[in-house]
């Protein structure tokens, strides 16, 4: 503990040493200016860029800043003259105004912007200059409307965060996926209070700016384990102005990166229509801003049961995506010190056939209903240049659902395999979800000098109270589970009997009703203590909690915690003018609460058992027929039902010693500017994650019994090959709890037998060792100590700013290593379970390079106006493979596991002996790292996306024509396998490493605008 309090007075030393040397002092006393960027309606400019220079030709540049969102500036630490003041804001004409600095005095201006046309050319042309922050250690990006609006189109907004150096869509700056980012709308968190990530986000068409926070960000900035992405939309201006653009692609003149044999999806038709129009209402007072979207998308999907080679399925999914956004901003009073915004915006989507694979007929497919509405309200208060409160209210409520086709009464046919079952006749399950979420924010501002000492001050607080119920349900109460074999009909039941038996699945059912909190209050300062050093130390102070409530019984708080979060951050103006800035932070950030902290908290009931009965009785008269539970209880007593194996999915626990789970960050920068127009940077990011929670079982080591050297056969007793070689496992864990039960059925005589080739315990178990066995589970939710995730970046930027275009690039090196992908329960939400603090199995080989994050990536974007009216913009990218690994899924219905014993009577030659399958019953489903994690990596892929458009001027407004092009290179490097080595597709066959996915193919977007 103390290192930790350590850490952050080291880094800070050593930055001060670092950059003492070129400190000079002052010889005389120095002034500054400060002042307000105000629209014409007298409601403040956020992101304006500032300039201060010399007037006179040859004078080097004095300084740059960007207004906050009161619209405010203020930069110090000037020599007394004259200098010339240049503001430049996206939308509105340039700004220049000359002031007097006076020794020892802080001049004040108020600057009012004139609005331009809301033309791409004017953007461009007013495009804002590249700056460095010498008043904060934070890194990060921001893309304004101009920007998004030259890049190849995207329909999705996270897809813009590609273009943040060493970011994805889904990982920001190594977080435990996107659970770990934070998402603001308007200043309104939009966080899933379930699962994290982002409930619900605007069409990028609609966005004035969107910046990737999260490096190096001060004590206001809270959930940063990934990053923060703060969406800005458009709002109202004086002048009404609006657009209205359509979108059109088809799969008739795209490529195709799917290729028989695998398993894939790809883009069949696309149609888009969207539009806005803004305005004033009340000119100078209240402004209206109106959106509205519309998306029709198909799909093509790969046949896989058709058993045609490159045929697809018949009925394709299809979605339909409506979205619509309503703004307005008042200014209540004529001094221009209030501000009032509020905004409503709502999503409803209807799907049909979604969620395919190609392993579904059309009937065993889902219908998605789903709707989402989400609402905010701010107000702010400036008293001064130096005062400004901004309080903020808002949240989202949604509700989606998946339902099978054929009701809920009808039962799913389902083949039985580990992986890509086959499936007839209805979905197996249904599920309902209602996320919703309130939070309420608060931060005042302070700026000035107290003892001739430059300050800014924030100081505030947030809440926000969430919800998410969540229930999955088993369609018929069970789900056919026949093996596949030869003569299968899903319509025919006498078909599916193998050796006398039905396999049925019955369970694996979800019952989740969830609240959340989570509550801040924090203080960051900004201190300039000397004219080339500031020092940035915030302190954040949290608290969490979450409840659940029980389908019987009442509601209780399950988790809860409050913790502090230290910042520190130091900026040294190595040449006093922001030509040259070095950075230096240090900060711990804490993972807000969701309800996949705590679902596994003792006396919640969330999870059942997906277990395994066979049907031995008649032949069913109809495939629609199905067994109640009483009813199958009932027949196996009579010997017509036999349990089989089960999914151990319930297990929970009491909370012991919880703590809320966060990261350490240290950032460690220097940037350049050169001239007015370039600017570059490099960075190195450390950040190490902390106190993740897990079920625990703390007898887990003698609950099991370790067996090494284990040949894998498939269900007919054939070696599974991996690698040309027949498969085995270093190690296998045996449950005791189905250890002990083979041997009591021995003693009662209910297993007989005794083949020689049998094996009924692992044969290294002396009688004694056998009799001394024990299974005792103690399950606890806590955090788990050995659970790591480090995350290690190199960065490098450029970035460059001219009046008719504009260009960035960036390369990083990565590494990332841990043995958990996500900061609560298993790594892998698609494996199910509790995670492999509870499944020995799922400890070995699990420490390595983690998924999602690739050794090197450089990426390449740039805009601008072309002659002849064209203008456009392209983004290249370019990233080596990320990091596969090969897996094993038990079942002993499936797989056979044998060892290879020396003959008694001959120690010389080797007997190949079968464990029973009744040792595996209680430990179906757990996954097994066959290889070191991260043993293998995906082949590099590269991207070219490419936006051109053609302008046609039309009185006061424009008409459009555009085409994208997207991997115009025409890569078709494979981002996904399957990598399940013991995958049975058929009677003999196996789908390891068949293809999921490949970089989506080379595309054409068509489009035509209308902009006024």
């Amino acid at each position: 503990m103390n290192g930790r309090k350590r850490r952050p007075r080291l880094i800070a030393a050593i930055v001060l040493l670092a950059v003492a040397v070129p400190a000079v002092g002052q010889a005389q006393a120095r002034g500054g200016v400060e002042g307000r960027v105000l629209d014409p309606a007298g409601r403040p400019l956020a992101s304006a860029e500032v300039s201060v220079d010399r007037p006179r030709a040859g004078e080097p540049r004095a300084a740059r800043a960007t207004t906050d969102a009161d619209g405010v500036w203020r930069i110090t630490q000037l020599e007394p003259g004259v200098y010339r003041v240049t503001v430049n804001r996206l939308g509105y004409r340039t700004s220049q105004q000359d002031v007097q600095i006076e020794p020892g005095t802080i001049a004040r201006l108020s600057i009012v912007l004139e609005l331009v046309r809301f033309t791409l050319d004017s953007l461009v042309v007013s495009g804002v200059l590249p700056s460095i922050s010498t008043t904060d250690a934070e890194l990060g990006t921001k893309l304004t409307i101009g920007e998004i609006a030259l890049l190849p189109t995207t329909l999705d907004l996270r897809q813009l965060i590609a273009l943040t150096p060493g970011a994805r869509p889904d990982h920001i700056w190594g977080g435990a996926s996107d659970q770990a980012n934070s998402y603001s709308l308007d200043g309104t968190t939009v966080d899933h209070p379930g699962v994290g990530g982002a409930s619900l986000l605007p069409s990028p068409s609609w966005i004035e700016t969107l910046e990737v926070r999260g490096l190096g960000a001060g004590a206001e900035v809270g959930g940063a384990q990934g990053g923060l992405v703060e969406v800005v939309t458009l709002e109202g201006r004086n002048v009404l102005e609006g657009a209205l653009r359509s979108s059109f692609e088809s799969h008739r003149l795209n490529g195709s990166n799917l290729i028989p044999g695998e398993i894939g999806r790809e883009l069949s038709r696309r149609w888009e229509l969207d539009g806005h129009v803004r305005g004033p209402l009340v000119r100078d007072r209240l402004h209206f801003a109106l959106f509205g979207q519309v998306i029709r998308h198909g799909e093509l999907v790969l046949d896989q049961l058709s058993g045609t080679s490159g045929a697809f399925v018949s009925q394709s999914p299809s979605l339909q995506d409506y979205r619509w956004l309503a703004k307005l901003s008042w200014k209540p009073g004529a001094e221009g010190r209030d501000l009032v915004q509020g905004s409503l915006m709502g999503r409803r989507q209807d799907g049909e056939r979604v969620g395919q694979t190609g392993y579904e007929d059309a009937a065993a497919t889902d219908r998605l209903r789903q709707w989402n509405l989400t609402g905010n309200l701010t107000w702010q208060r400036s008293w001064s240049l130096q005062s400004l409160l901004t309080v903020r209210l808002g949240g989202f409520v949604a509700r989606e659902q998946f339902d099978p086709y054929n009701g809920f009464p009808v039962p799913g046919i389902e083949l039985l395999t580990r992986v890509n079952p086959p499936r007839y006749q209805n979905a197996p399950f249904r599920t309902r979800g209602a996320p919703s979420s309130l939070g309420l924010t608060a931060m005042w501002t302070r700026r000035g000098q107290l003892d001739g000492v430059d300050h800014e001050l924030k100081l505030g607080g947030e809440f926000t109270l969430g919800a998410w119920d969540f229930a999955r349900s088993r369609n018929g109460g069970m789900t056919w589970q026949p093996l596949r074999t030869l003569g299968f009909d899903p319509v025919a039941p006498a078909t599916w009997a193998y050796g006398g038996a039905i396999p049925t699945a019955w369970g694996g059912e979800v019952r989740l009703d969830s609240d959340v909190r989570n509550a801040a209050l924090f203080i960051q300062e900004s201190i300039g203590l000397l004219p080339w050093l500031r020092l940035n130390p915030g302190y954040r102070f949290g608290w969490w909690s979450g409840s659940l409530t029980p389908a019987q019984g009442t509601r209780f708080t399950a988790v809860r915690d409050q913790g502090v979060e230290p910042r520190i951050g130091v900026v040294a103006d190595l040449d006093r003018r922001g030509g040259l800035v070095a950075k230096a932070h240090w900060g711990r950030y804490h993972q807000p609460m969701f309800a996949v902290l705590f679902d596994r908290v003792e006396g919640a009931g969330t999870y059942t058992d997906e277990e395994i009965w066979s049907y031995l009785g008649p032949t069913v008269r109809t495939s629609s027929e199905a067994f109640t539970l009483a009813q199958r209880d009932s027949l196996a007593a009579l010997g017509l039902f036999r349990f089989e194996e089960v999914d151990r999915l319930d297990q929970a626990g009491q909370v012991e010693k919880y703590r809320q789970p966060y990261v350490d960050q240290a950032v460690l920068s220097l940037e350049r500017a050169f001239g007015s127009r370039w600017k570059a940077g490099v960075a190195y990011v450390h950040r190490r994650n902390r106190e993740m929670v897990a079920l625990v079982d703390r007898n887990v080591a003698s609950n099991y019994t370790v067996v090494e050297n284990v040949l894998i056969r498939d269900r007919f007793g054939r070696p599974v090959y991996f690698g040309g070689q027949p498969l085995v496992l270093e190690k296998l864990a045996i449950s005791n709890e189905d250890i002990l039960w083979v041997q009591e059925l021995l003693r009662q005589g209910l297993e007989t037998g005794m083949a020689p080739s049998t094996l009924y315990a692992p044969p290294d178990l002396s009688a004694a060792e056998l009799a001394a066995l024990r299974y005792d589970p103690d399950f606890v939710l806590t955090n788990v100590p050995e659970a790591t995730r480090r995350f290690e970046q190199l960065q490098l930027r450029l970035e460059a700013r001219y009046r008719t275009w504009w260009a960035g690039a960036s390369a990083t090196l990565s590494t990332l290593r841990g043995n958990m992908n996500v900061v609560t329960g298993p790594d892998d939400y698609t494996t199910g379970g509790p995670g492999p603090w509870v499944r020995l199995n799922e400890q070995y080989n699990f420490f390595g390079d983690l998924n999602n994050q690739s050794r090197f990536e450089g990426k390449v974007y740039l805009g601008g106006v072309l002659p002849a009216r064209f203008r456009g913009g392209a983004f290249f990218s370019y990233a080596t493979g990320d990091r596969v690994t090969p897996t094993m899924l038990i079942s002993g219905l499936l797989t056979n596991y044998a060892l290879s014993v020396p003959r008694t009577s001959n120690p010389a030659v080797s007997d190949t002996l079968t464990f029973h399958r009744f040792l595996f019953r209680q430990t179906t489903g757990h996954r097994i790292f066959v290889q070191p994690r991260g043993s293998y990596r995906f082949e590099s892929r590269a991207s070219l996306d490419v936006h051109l458009e053609r302008s046609f001027p039309r009185g006061r407004g424009e008409v459009a024509l555009t085409v994208d092009a997207f991997n115009v290179v025409g890569d078709r490097s494979v981002t996904g396998i399957e990598n399940v080595v013991n995958t049975v597709a058929a009677v003999f066959d196996s789908d390891y490493g068949r293809v999921r996915s490949r970089v989506p193919p080379r595309t054409l977007r068509f489009g035509v605008g209308v902009r006024f």
